[in-house]
């Protein structure tokens, strides 16, 4: 069984609840899921048993150091989602960065109110989820990315998480950097807990699961020939050759994504006829599905 931590945090300001805690606090202790990429994976996998442990934050420093502190005295996870409220939000939003900034408009719950600070001076640090893999559309309910976790607690203990998990290099089952990011949640007015737990849980199984790429390439032929090409200097597989394409978009097919990714690489409208076949590669983090049209 796997182990998923998620925190919420105490009401704060002038609030009297927070949703963040009453989703979490509400969450059951275990769930199954199942994998998100199924339809595009070469094989079948087993559904995944979760324990979920939660811990409910306090809005204010010591709060914002918990989890780093539980890490650093050994506590094994196999992801950490911190929760909070994003009251002006109207959306669920998945932060992919945590700030190295504290500048706080209001006081926190200890009466402390920095300005202008940074966390550790080390710079932005990103939240660690293949999230560029995560197709929000197959998400149960409507979703967003952002860039901007603000500079209050939610921010802090983000960074302060982030920050232990590279500096004590961290990993999961697959040896990748120990998944975690913060997810913000709107007034519960505006979303309802039994929907926002219905996102936890779709990112639950975003993170426990190597991700799919789904990508199409071109086989372009001239008589005995076909056409490849190199992959540039500092890309993931610098030097390897290939057939031309790329990532499928949002919304795209196979045979969609190739007429665009020809018209962007090599300025060539074309038509594509058929799917010649499709293969399977299994990477260390991920799993690449191509397709290969003709």
């Amino acid at each position: 069984m796997m182990k998923v931590l998620l925190t919420g945090f105490h009401p704060f300001a002038q609030h009297q609840t927070n949703i963040s805690w009453q989703v979490v606090k509400s969450f059951p202790d275990s769930a199954t899921i199942a994998d998100p990429w199924a339809t595009l994976r070469k094989r079948q996998l087993d559904v995944i048993q979760v324990n979920v442990e939660t811990i409910e934050l306090s809005v204010d420093l010591s709060g914002s150091k918990v989890v780093s502190e539980l890490l650093r005295n050994g506590h094994k996870y196999d992801a950490i989602i911190h929760i909070g409220l994003a009251e002006k939000s109207l959306q669920p939003r998945i932060e992919r960065v945590a700030k190295d900034l504290i500048d706080m408009r209001i006081e926190d719950n200890s009466g402390r109110k920095i300005v202008s600070t940074a966390i550790s001076g080390s710079g932005d640090l990103s939240s660690n989820i293949q999230h560029q893999y995560w197709k929000l559309e197959n998400f149960s309910n409507e979703v967003i990315f952002s860039d901007d976790a603000g500079e209050y607690l939610c921010n802090e203990t983000l960074y302060r998480t982030l920050d232990t998990i590279h500096n004590l290099q961290i990993k999961d089952k697959y040896s990748r950097e120990l998944p975690c990011f913060f997810l913000h949640l709107p007034l519960e007015s505006n979303y309802s807990i039994s929907r926002c737990q219905d996102i936890v849980k779709d990112c639950i199984a975003h993170m426990l699961y190597l991700p799919v790429i789904e990508v199409a390439a071109a086989l372009i032929e001239n008589d005995d020939s076909f056409l490849i090409a190199k992959r540039s200097e500092g890309d993931e597989f610098a030097n390897k050759w290939e057939f031309p394409g790329g990532k499928l978009e949002s919304g795209e097919t196979p045979l969609t994504a190739i007429e665009r990714e020809i018209m962007e690489e090599l300025t060539l409208k074309v038509r594509p006829i058929n799917n010649v076949g499709t293969w399977h590669h299994q990477l260390t983090d991920k799993e690449i599905c191509l397709h290969l049209i003709k």
